[in-house]
């Protein structure tokens, strides 16, 4: 588990990491975990079910509720081959919703689709409209193709009761250009999902040359889009109560999902911006996070 953590989209998260770190069938250039260590399409069992369950349910028994619980975290979640016995026991646990953030590239795998169908929300990515670009990005295992994949987002929305929201994460001079929108759009068009989400690299990318979108393209391509998009932005105000004290522990697991700003860390855990330089400063000094300057900000990095 971690968090609950404010997310840009879902409000209030409580993330649910399925895989072992960095365990995925792509190893996209903008990812902000780093390459990954372990690619792989094939299917596996992670931690026992019943261990992730029951700290689900200490961690639910111990919070306030809620806005989603997010099956997300440091690598694809749907290769783990429990994942319909997990979602399964979740929603008979508790009446939150349910979300998934995965990479949408095993929605073709029948296993995969019944698990995802049980999730009030489901939320693939799409970041190319022709295979070059799709290999040139996300950089996928062996035996994925582009056009399968969007084959399965079809069939999947076509039959998934609640929502699904594409997000379209766009790589300035890789995946940006005109043609390669108006292909990324078609493919969205044929998918139709209730919303697409733009967002472009914020956070450091896997890969230096990995650059982000100016927010005059973002909205240009939003407005091709039509009414069902938004463009993600990249901070959001948590407008919680400010805490004093804070909580090391917490600190440190929202940076094993992900590099952050102060800011970015003070707003997730309603933590005092003073409070969360001082601790973040003395983490750095006992070398246990480093610091690593980009243009949208410096983000502090578990050594």
């Amino acid at each position: 588990m971690y968090g609950p953590l404010l997310s840009r989209r879902l409000g209030l998260s409580l993330g649910v990491d399925l895989v072992s770190y960095k365990t995925c069938d792509y190893d996209c250039i903008y990812c902000q975990l780093g390459r990954t260590a372990v690619k792989t399409a094939v299917r596996r069992p992670f931690d026992s079910p019943a261990i992730i369950l029951d700290e689900l349910k200490r961690k639910l028994d111990s919070i306030e509720e809620p806005d989603y619980i997010t099956i997300s975290g440091s690598g694809e979640p749907t290769l783990n081959s429990d994942l319909g016995l997990i979602i399964s026991e979740i929603k008979k646990m508790t009446g939150v919703p349910l979300a998934i953030l995965t990479n949408g590239s095993l929605l073709t795998d029948e296993d995969v689709t019944d698990a995802c169908m049980l999730a009030d929300l489901v939320v693939p990515s799409l970041d190319a409209g022709d295979e070059e670009t799709f290999k040139r990005v996300n950089r996928p295992a062996g035996g994925l193709t582009l056009g399968c994949i969007v084959d399965g987002m079809v069939s999947f929305r076509a039959k998934h009761p609640g929502q699904v929201w594409l997000e379209v994460m766009l790589v300035s001079g890789v995946n940006s250009d005109d043609a390669q929108i108006e292909k990324i759009l078609d493919a969205a068009g044929r998918i139709n999902p209730d919303l697409v989400q733009l967002n472009t690299v914020v956070r450091p990318p896997a890969e230096t040359g990995a650059r982000p979108v100016d927010e005059e393209t973002l909205a240009r391509i939003a407005a091709l889009c039509g009414a069902k998009v938004e463009v993600v932005s990249s901070s959001r105000g948590s407008g919680a109560a400010i805490g004093m004290e804070a909580d090391t522990e917490e600190i440190l697991g929202l940076l094993a999902r992900r590099p952050c700003t102060a800011g970015e860390i003070s707003d997730a855990l309603s933590l005092h911006p003073t409070i969360a330089v001082k601790v973040l400063a003395e983490l750095v000094g006992k070398g246990v996070l480093y610091l690593k300057s980009t243009d949208s900000g410096e983000y502090y990095h578990l050594t």
